[in-house]
């Protein structure tokens, strides 16, 4: 997969682009019809399938105080465009001068002028331009004029709930993940590195492994069945988020128990695929008691993660 930056530094020649736009933060299955979309027309058509997306979010510039924060890593979300064989990606510097581009010119300047699209595809509630002036049926009126095609695909809706990044955000945020899970078409993870902790884990009798995120939804605090991905290997584990209550105040931390493992991860990046929620963190009376609870945790969170790699998973593609 090709990565590529700023459309305004002139015009890429990509061989008939067939294109889709957005922030696609999570890439959840309303982002994969759209990619599925150009991925598809762009080998029918004998072309280049594209990504235009910015960097930073938008709400970054247009309203400070609404910024989300984000389900993806910059390098996770490229990582799992490509998992989806997108052939180019355009990274779009958004910045107040972007922003105030208005939607024609956008249209115009931006998509045929420099990138000579064949095809866009796009979410029925598109709004792009200054002050999100401008629509599908713009659009669509734009592209017949100028002889480009528009594909749409309409919201996606399971179980009555409308798939949307923020909803997902929401549903980590409250320890949801198996209900996330179901509309990101995967497991929500966090990308991070190994790092020293207080060893409390080794001296109770189950070593973890201390990830420091830096990705920037982590769920909500309490035990998790987990998968540990680092480089070629999955590891099953129960994961502990929050302050660890039961041995005082202190600073909130992710841990994971790796079954069955003996080995040396510090230093070492990971990712950490969350399956389940098991429980709410909780404090205990005594280091017995803690134990005894550790103890129930690993196994309900293997007989989880059993029925899990028994059914095939929703793991992404390595």
């Amino acid at each position: 997969m090709e990565v590529l930056r700023h459309t305004e530094h002139g015009s890429f020649s990509i061989p008939r682009p067939v294109l889709t736009l957005g922030n696609f933060d999570g890439i959840h299955l309303g982002h994969q019809a759209l990619l599925r979309g150009i991925v598809e027309d762009s080998k029918r058509m004998g072309g280049k399938s594209v990504v235009l997306t910015f960097e930073p979010h938008p709400l970054t510039i247009l309203a400070p105080e609404r910024t989300p924060r984000l389900l993806l890593t910059h390098k996770d979300k490229l990582r799992l465009l490509q998992s989806f064989a997108v052939d180019v990606v355009i990274i779009q510097n958004f910045d107040q001068a972007f922003a105030n581009v208005e939607a024609e010119e956008f249209v115009r300047r931006y998509l045929a002028e420099r990138l000579k699209v064949r095809k866009i595809w796009v979410g029925r509630d598109l709004r792009f331009g200054k002050g999100r002036r401008g629509r599908v049926e713009d659009l669509m009126r734009w592209g017949g004029e100028i002889g480009f095609g528009v594909g749409v695909v309409d919201p996606i809706v399971l179980a009555g709930v409308r798939i949307s990044s923020s909803r997902i955000r929401t549903m980590i945020e409250h320890g949801q993940v198996d209900d996330a899970s179901r509309f990101l078409g995967r497991y929500h993870f966090i990308s991070g590195r190994v790092v020293a902790g207080q060893n409390r884990g080794r001296l109770l009798g189950f070593p973890t492994a201390n990830i420091a995120p830096r990705t920037e939804v982590v769920p909500l605090d309490g035990i998790y069945a987990t998968f540990l991905e680092v480089g070629e290997r999955r590891l099953p584990s129960a994961t502990s988020i929050g302050i660890n209550p039961s041995f005082g105040p202190g600073p909130r931390t992710v841990e994971s128990y790796i079954f069955d493992f003996d080995g040396d991860l510090y230093g070492q990046a990971v990712r950490l695929f969350f399956v389940k929620r098991i429980r709410e963190e909780r404090k205990f009376a005594s280091s017995e008691l803690l134990v005894e609870q550790i103890r129930q945790d690993v196994s309900n969170a293997r007989d989880i993660l059993r029925q899990v790699e028994a059914g095939g998973g929703l793991l992404p593609a390595k």
